[in-house]
């Protein structure tokens, strides 16, 4: 792992039992608070070390899980790390859902701030339903008043489209980034960046095949979300709660971009 210096290895060992030691010292606030707070010295720390192992990914991954989270605890010790290999394509890492567990895969090259990025999704996947609500309103207001920079904002909707994408059918894969880029122009409102993609994604998701086989009829991107829902309620242990519909997870997904993006940023703008 580099840039870590010799005996590095051995503090980062340490850094899973030593976040739950020193929480109380730190400005984090306890399970399952959303991971909007201050990125801390830690996380400075942890963002600069670049993991070339799947080990060292592990390790390193695990202590930012802990900081993210506010401990590193059962929740958070029963997310996996494992070699993304081809499934990756050009990203560096990516959360996932696989059945009731979480993994987050990893290149043979993963560094501190990929890892944030992916250790902040898969914490936000186990808020509860009233803190996941929460959270969609905060973003969304934020970005209606103009409180989210651009390039967050640019960064979490190219990411959000790459997704939202890959839930369609895969011959429609060169279609779906110019159908909301063509709705988001058209929209002459005064909405937020995050409003207006969710406006343009209400229609392409109900009108454009997804990815799914359902045995019976044609499968809609909106279908894939639904799906994607079930998993995530799973995930979290929690009933899925009845007004959380596919929209709702696709909201979810949207604004967790964004506060990925930021968390990483500003680790990554107190180490200039």
């Amino acid at each position: 792992m580099k840039p870590l210096a010799s005996g590095a290895l051995v503090l980062l060992f340490a850094a899973k039992s030593a976040a739950a030691q020193t929480s109380h010292l730190l400005p984090v606030r306890p399970v399952p608070a959303p991971p909007h707070v201050d990125a801390v010295t830690g996380d400075i720390w942890l963002c600069q070390q670049v993991a070339t192992d799947l080990d060292e990914s592990t390790l390193l991954g695990s202590a930012l899980l802990g900081r993210v989270n506010g401990s590193f605890d059962e929740s958070t010790s029963r997310i996996q790390f494992r070699r993304g290999g081809a499934r990756l394509g050009e990203a560096i890492a990516a959360f996932a859902i696989e059945g009731d567990q979480g993994v987050i895969y990893v290149s043979d090259s993963t560094d501190g701030y990929t890892l944030l990025h992916e250790s902040v999704h898969a914490v936000m996947s186990r808020l509860t339903p009233e803190e996941a609500r929460r959270e969609m309103a905060r973003v969304l207001a934020a970005d209606s008043a103009g409180r989210i920079d651009s390039d967050i904002l640019d960064l979490a909707r190219r990411s959000f489209t790459l997704s939202f994408t890959a839930s369609a059918n895969p011959e429609l894969w060169g279609l779906v980034p110019m159908v909301l880029t063509s709705a988001a122009l058209s929209d002459s409102s005064t909405a937020g960046t995050l409003a207006r993609l969710v406006r343009a994604t209400d229609t392409a998701a109900v009108h454009l095949e997804g990815n799914l086989s359902k045995g019976w009829g044609r499968s809609t991107i909106a279908d894939a979300y639904d799906e994607a829902a079930m998993l995530h309620w799973r995930f979290a242990g929690i009933d899925r709660p009845t007004w959380w519909s596919w929209r709702e997870e696709r909201t979810f997904r949207l604004i967790g971009e964004v506060v990925a993006y930021d968390r990483a940023r500003r680790c990554a703008a107190r180490t200039n």
